[in-house]
């Protein structure tokens, strides 16, 4: 996969995003992210978006601490948004 043009990949000409390896495990993110997001759950009214990110670290050690970064921005605004269109 990353030896293949970026410019195809995906997105077609214009593709700027270029960690691949994030966009495979995304959704996978995402699900096991899910219950730090959810606005019902709480501890002592704060929320536990803090604990998404050391699922990811748990779930994905194999990732360097700047695609951990990468992928909880990506998760948590995928969250957000879902959150708004509700």
């Amino acid at each position: 996969m990353d030896n293949m043009d970026p410019g195809t990949e995906a997105g077609g000409v214009n593709e700027r995003r270029t960690q691949h390896n994030l966009r495979v495990i995304f959704e996978s993110a995402c699900r096991i992210t899910a219950p730090f997001f959810d606005k019902s759950q709480s501890w002592g009214g704060s929320s536990l978006t803090m604990y998404a990110r050391q699922t990811l670290r748990e779930a994905y050690p194999e990732l360097t601490q700047q695609e951990i970064a990468i992928l909880f921005s990506g998760v948590a605004r995928f969250h957000r948004d879902a959150a708004k269109n509700g």
